[in-house]
């Protein structure tokens, strides 16, 4: 599955709503972005996290 993004001046970027509605996700929820081999991989997550000093909060 491939979908094209515009990324805002902001470094925002729209998901589209077929990814959200596979992901389970919505307005509000919290993520998780990881970066692998120049990949950006986003998983959703139940809780904020704190990792590595890295805190994540909606």
């Amino acid at each position: 599955m491939e979908y094209l993004a515009y990324l805002t001046p902001n470094g925002q970027v729209t998901i589209p709503r077929t990814i959200m509605k596979i992901l389970g996700i919505g307005a509000g929820n919290n993520v998780q972005i990881f970066l692998e081999k120049g990949c950006l991989i986003l998983k959703s997550v139940e809780e904020p996290i704190e990792k590595d000093n890295i805190h994540i909060t909606d």
